[in-house]
């Protein structure tokens, strides 16, 4: 008798318990992960120069166009001056002065790129030296690779910057000369570009009297192109010079691999899409390898790794939630859910790194329902395909 009541009993506890509930389950494993901050950017020339006509007179028709390659030297322009008075002439002569004091500060310049240039070249050898004996670690030969380029890409700029102000000296000179001997001595005047580029915009095109100083177009030193973008403060201050950053939708199937160069001192306020002002900051980074497509304020999605690791054990984040102060996790072990307090660390947009509470291999719930208890019983859903 005590048998069939208890046999009874046992029925009645198995045909009244809450049934087991479905839930997805994901592993606990080892790889890599990366912590980012995304912004879209646009692209820009690091290095723009505007043509402007050192005379008045009569501009001739351009017959390039915007995104046209033109070479260093290649004319853009032809201006036949017009006569000028004392007071004009002497406008000129200050001007060619001042052109002379701009390629004297331009040669300045360029000597003190090439002595940098000179010093992250020999910084380079002595890592690369270290490196291999094991001195020193990865990182730091990865930062003097990173200096030799860009002390390369500055010494680049700098020779353009200072051929650009010899041409400024030889224009301001040439338009001196045209109108030195009188309305019978005026030859024309060349607007020639400073650098090998492309052709941003054309200011002036068609055939018109124009004043001196009128800018008449715009040139792009296209290998100096770069990316900007603006974050919040609160995410910049996370971003440091160095580091590595990836540029995708840019229009091209692969995405770009870029390096930050800088992050600017200043920060300014920008009214958001929701109307809240927002305190943001300009960050600059450079194209490790720059796609012929793209050109000056294309758009693109910047995204700058702030950290990274090869191999670090991940849990989803889906996985996660709080209760009070600390992170939990469910743990699918033998048929039940049971609640387990975790330490996190870096995180990604999927995945967090697990500091404590967590083993490589088990098992846990993501995206746990509110009818999840601990030790509720539990039953992992099966595909749909099955």
């Amino acid at each position: 008798m005590v048998t069939a009541v208890t046999a009874l009993a046992v029925f009645l506890a198995l045909a009244f318990r809450p049934a087991a509930l479905e839930v997805d389950v994901a592993a606990v494993q080892r790889g890599p992960l990366q912590e980012t901050l995304e912004q879209e950017g646009k692209t820009r020339m690091h290095d723009n120069f505007v043509l402007a006509s050192p005379v008045a007179g009569r501009l001739k028709r351009i017959e390039i166009h915007a995104g046209d390659p033109v070479k260093s030297g290649q004319i853009i322009a032809t201006i036949d001056p017009v006569p000028l008075e004392p007071q004009q002439r002497a406008a000129l002569e200050a001007r060619l002065s001042t052109t002379q004091e701009l390629q004297r500060e331009a040669t300045a310049r360029l000597q003190r790129a090439e002595a940098d240039n000179s010093q992250a070249n020999t910084d380079l050898e002595r890592a690369t030296k270290l490196a291999a004996q094991g001195v020193i670690a990865r990182d730091a030969l990865e930062k003097a690779q990173t200096a030799a380029k860009a002390a390369s890409k500055e010494l680049d700029a700098a020779l353009y910057k200072s051929k650009a102000a010899a041409f400024q000296v030889e224009e301001a000179k040439a338009a001196l000369l045209a109108v030195a001997q009188g309305p019978a001595g005026i030859k024309p005047v060349y607007l020639r570009s400073p650098v090998p580029g492309r052709v941003l915009r054309l200011i002036e095109q068609s055939e018109r009297v124009v004043a001196s100083g009128a800018p008449v177009v715009s040139i792009g030193y296209t290998p100096r192109l770069e990316i900007i973008a603006d974050f919040l403060t609160t995410d910049a201050v996370k971003i440091s010079a160095g580091m590595p950053a990836v540029i995708g939708d840019w229009g091209g199937t692969n995405p770009i691999p870029a390096r930050v160069r800088l992050v600017e001192p200043s920060a300014f306020t920008k009214i958001s899409a929701l109307g809240v002002e927002e305190q943001r900051v300009y960050v600059v980074l450079d194209f490790l390898s720059t796609p012929q497509q793209l050109g000056d304020a294309y758009r693109v999605e910047v995204r700058v790794i702030t950290w990274q690791s090869p191999g670090v054990l991940k849990v989803p984040l889906s996985a996660l939630f709080r209760r009070g102060d600390d992170w939990n996790v469910f743990i699918a072990a033998q048929g039940r859910a049971n609640r387990r307090t975790v330490k996190i660390g870096h995180r990604s947009d999927l995945e967090a790194e697990a500091l404590d509470g967590l083993r490589e291999g088990e098992e846990v719930i993501v995206h746990p329902s509110n009818e999840l208890k601990d030790s509720s019983r539990i039953q992992k859903r099966k595909p749909a395909s099955q």
